[in-house]
């Protein structure tokens, strides 16, 4: 007489069945998902006036065409190399008396969060290539009250996993040991997050590989949205993306413009539809991404990027924009930043966090304007920082 089978066992079997089944789709869905690094895009090929949309793109997807640009294109005299924070700094801020900045003066290399660590390694490839920057690498750093001091030493997980296997040569025996050991977990975590996220699994299922990404707004026209069904327009933003963007005028939807590339890297705030509110961080103890200690770890990261350009004779400025807020200095993430930034006097350091009540240089709480970065490249120049920059 057959046992019965337990109910326990049947159910464990059906879950572990389940997990395997969404893992699959999962993994299926990632690999659709073309990877915009080889064939390298070549934005110096882009006209003045065109973006390379990125709405549909995961952020490493986006960044990701920065990055192929990096390794396959003649580098800037300028590189910046920072996130989100930096993104509408363009090379229109290195016009001088009316001139445009010459061609290959500077480009924008920003990628979604990425924090020190992240941009040590992002560096520390390029190096690898011989592909830094020529005159100038300019790091830039998170405000600490800017998410709470959430993206400053951690790792957001939406780098290409391979250039987190970037060594640092001057580093010895044992310390290699160990940061193989870091960098194996971290590729493991770093895939983890890319391939069980949701925005992965939507535009993977949705992808179909038809959608133009070039666009020149000047010939697309006012009102292009209108044009569409008024049931499309209703719906999400995604949900747009996915049901409008394929035939030849998809590009044309002005909603989709929103952190689309120049051809220095750079994002456009016109298309931003942002809106100024002052301190939007409420600093909340318990979401804090700094902790004491940490200052020691800013500290290092820094020094660690600072010698990849000392090695090659590149000076190295760390950027701190400021954020739209009124006079919080006390807060418990700015005092740990201000106590890394005493651990290493030797670095060059364009603190700017005391710009933080002009409202003429923001686009939002946490982006500043272009005026900002054009105040900023005048700071540059006053310090000799930019006297090797031909013009």
């Amino acid at each position: 007489m057959p046992q019965p089978v337990d109910p326990g066992r049947r159910w464990l079997v059906r879950f572990a069945a389940t997990g395997l089944a969404l893992l699959a789709i999962a993994v299926w869905a990632y690999l659709r998902l073309p990877g915009y690094r080889d064939p390298a895009f070549d934005f110096a090929a882009m006209a003045p006036n065109q973006l390379f949309i990125v709405h549909g793109l995961t952020r490493r997807q986006e960044g990701s065409v920065k990055v192929g640009y990096a390794e396959a294109h003649p580098p800037p005299q300028v590189g910046l190399f920072g996130n989100h924070i930096a993104q509408y700094f363009g090379a229109a801020a290195f016009d001088t008396d009316g001139h445009p900045a010459a061609e290959g003066t500077f480009f924008n290399f920003w990628f979604a969060n990425l924090a020190l660590p992240e941009i040590q390694r992002y560096l520390l490839h390029l190096e690898n290539l011989d592909h830094l920057p020529r005159r100038l690498i300019l790091v830039q750093v998170t405000s600490p009250n800017i998410d709470n001091g959430q993206f400053i030493v951690n790792f957001g997980h939406e780098l290409p996993p391979d250039l987190l296997l970037a060594r640092d040569p001057e580093a010895g025996w044992l310390a290699r040991r160990l940061a193989d050991c870091d960098a194996a977990w971290q590729v493991v975590e770093n895939w983890l997050h890319e391939l069980l996220n949701y925005n992965t699994l939507i535009l993977g299922l949705a992808h179909h590989g038809t959608a133009p990404r070039i666009v020149d707004p000047a010939t697309c026209g006012a009102g292009r949205d209108a044009a569409l069904p008024g049931w499309l327009r209703r719906m999400p933003l995604t949900v747009r993306e996915i049901l409008a963007e394929s035939g030849p005028d998809s590009a044309c939807q002005a909603s989709l413009w929103s952190g689309a590339f120049h051809r220095d890297g750079a994002t456009d705030p016109a298309y931003a539809g942002a809106t100024l509110v002052k301190n939007e961080d409420p600093l909340v103890a318990s979401e804090r991404g700094l902790a004491p200690g940490d200052e020691r770890a800013i500290a290092e990261w820094m020094r660690a990027i600072d010698r990849i350009g000392r090695r090659h004779a590149i000076p190295v400025a760390f950027v701190l924009p400021p954020a739209y807020e009124s006079d919080r200095d006390g807060s418990a993430v700015n005092r740990i930043f201000n106590q890394a930034l005493a651990l290493a006097p030797e670095l060059t350091v364009i603190d700017d966090r005391g710009l933080r009540g002009d409202a003429s240089q923001f686009v939002d709480y946490l982006h500043p304007s272009p005026r900002y970065f054009r105040g900023l490249v005048e700071r540059l120049r006053a310090r000799g920082l930019l006297a090797r920059v031909t013009r």
